[in-house]
This record gives C-alpha cells, sequence and structure tokens, in this order.
C-alpha cells in the first residue's frame, strides 16, 4: 500500500512539472493585408530582438492577425513582430538601421531612440494567456 502511495504522489509530481500553457498573441492595427506578420517569442534580456525562443508567421486578414505557441513552461516571455511587407523574411532598415517596416513588442512596449527594451515587454506565462499587440 506504502508502494502505491509512492508512486501515485510521484506520478502527481511529474504531471504537475511537466504542465504546459498556451500563448495566443492577437495583433492589430495593420495598415494593410500585404506580406505577412513575424512573430518572435523571446525567453530572456539577453536575446532579446537577436535569437527568438520560438517564431511563428501568420497571414493579415482585416488590417489584423493570430498566431498560437503551444506548450509553453510557465516562465517570464516576451514578444516582437513586424510586418514583412514584402515578404523578405527580414526586417527592412533604411541607410542609418531605422526600421521601414512597422513593429512592436508585447505590453505595446515602446523604445525611445532605438527599440524597446525587454524589461518593459516581459510577462509572465504561468496558465493560458492571450496577448493584444497593436502594431503602428
Amino acid at each position: 500500500m506504502k508502494t502505491t502511495i509512492i508512486a501515485a504522489c510521484l506520478l502527481l509530481c511529474g504531471y504537475l512539472n511537466a504542465q504546459t500553457y498556451s500563448l495566443e498573441v492577437n495583433m492589430s492595427g495593420f495598415k494593410n493585408n500585404k506580406g505577412k506578420v513575424k512573430v518572435g517569442l523571446y525567453t530572456s534580456e539577453t536575446s532579446f530582438l537577436k535569437v527568438t525562443f520560438l517564431s511563428l508567421d501568420a497571414s493579415i486578414k482585416n488590417n489584423q492577425a493570430k498566431v498560437m505557441f503551444k506548450n509553453l513552461e510557465k516562465g517570464e516571455y516576451a514578444v516582437s513582430i513586424y510586418h514583412d511587407e514584402n515578404n523578405n523574411n527580414e526586417m527592412d532598415k533604411n541607410f542609418f538601421g531605422i526600421p521601414k517596416e512597422a513593429y512592436a513588442s508585447s505590453n505595446n512596449a515602446k523604445g525611445s531612440f532605438g527599440p524597446p527594451k525587454y524589461t518593459d515587454a516581459k510577462f509572465i506565462v504561468k496558465e493560458d494567456t492571450t496577448l493584444h499587440i497593436t502594431i503602428d
């Protein structure tokens, strides 16, 4: 009997530790439906806007788009999006390095004289979560 109880506790602990969540990202404010939106999910300040943890593309309909990240562990994340109007899979920038395509981040974080900061864009996933991001 004691062995059965210990085994049940271990299975329950394993289930609780393995629990994952989904993150739905709803985006609006696109100026047109051309191209696609590129969505990057980040897990740390050092990787933010450099190396994505996960990335997804979505088509734009009625100036809106949606993606769903699944099987995420509980933790801290940030999202960055950009409107790849010409479908070249990169954010186009001008001579000075300023983006020519619209972009935004989670929490609608804005940068001043540069990109938004991770600390402004981060959020916690501890249950199924939905974000709303408005692109400029």
